[in-house]
Formats: C-alpha cells, structure tokens, sequence
C-alpha cells in the first residue's frame, strides 16, 4: 500500500467518522520512526494539532495531482476501509448499527457491489422479521471477506 493510499483511506475513513484525529497520529508517529519518510507523512503530521478539518485539507492538498481516484478505481483502498470497519466490529468498538452505517457509508465514495448496497436495507429488514438473520450474516460475511 503505497503513502496516498494510506493518507485517502485516512482521509474518506475521517469524513465518515471511522477513523480518528488520534488515530491518523498514532499511525504517523509509527511511521515517522522509519527512514525514507514520505513527506506527505510530515506534512500531514503538523496539521494534527489543527484539528480534523484542517487534516484532512492538509490530507486533500498533498494527494492533489498526485494520487487520484475515481469511483470505479478505489477496490484496494475501499477493502481496506472495510478491514478497518471489520476490525473495528470484531473488537467491540463499534456495534452493528454503526457497521452496517459505515458500510453504506462507503457508496458514497465507490462503485459497489449489490451486496453493500443492499446492505442497509437487508439489515433494515432483518431487524424488522422480514429476512432471517442468517441471510443478514451471510451477505455481511461476503462483505468482511474483501477486507484487506
């Protein structure tokens, strides 16, 4: 995974609410231990103190011109940001409201399978009596198998 994807999963995973201020800082004080720092690294490591606003612009402008990604060319990143939302489940530190939340989340920023976008409304349905709750956990575990 190369440092823009990094800094975009960041950057969607934060203006979704997944991820963290402390965590993007927990991720780039590892990093900058390392040798051969990508500058976007420092440069986004002195915007934390900014705030998540100004985070994620410092994240905006230095992917600007030099990573892009449209919709249908996100598979890695969209993976990785459904390893975080899996990871985030399997330890308790969200529920299921908020993971089926997130997951619906992310067709706003990719071109998805009928498994996310349907997602919602199974769970919906699910919790009404209208889909057992097996058929729920089998499209959810289709979904969590794509994590990266």
């Amino acid at each position: 995974m190369t440092p823009y994807e990094q800094m975009a999963k960041f950057e969607i995973g934060m203006e979704m609410g997944l991820l963290t201020v402390d965590e993007l800082r927990g991720f780039l004080t590892e990093a900058l231990r390392g040798q051969d720092v990508p500058y976007i690294y420092t440069d986004v490591y002195f915007s934390l103190n900014k705030g998540s606003e100004a985070v994620i612009e410092a994240i905006f402008y230095n992917l600007n011109g030099k990573y892009s990604m449209d919709k249908s060319d996100g598979s890695n990143l969209q993976r990785m940001l459904i390893g975080v939302i899996k990871n985030k489940f399997d330890g308790g530190e969200i529920n299921m409201d908020q993971c089926v939340h997130y997951l619906h989340e992310l067709t706003n920023y990719f071109e998805c399978g009928w498994n996310l976008l349907s997602l919602d409304e199974y769970y919906r349905l699910t919790k009404s009596g209208y889909h057992s709750e097996d058929e729920f956990n089998s499209i959810l575990d289709k979904i969590f198998s794509q994590a990266l």
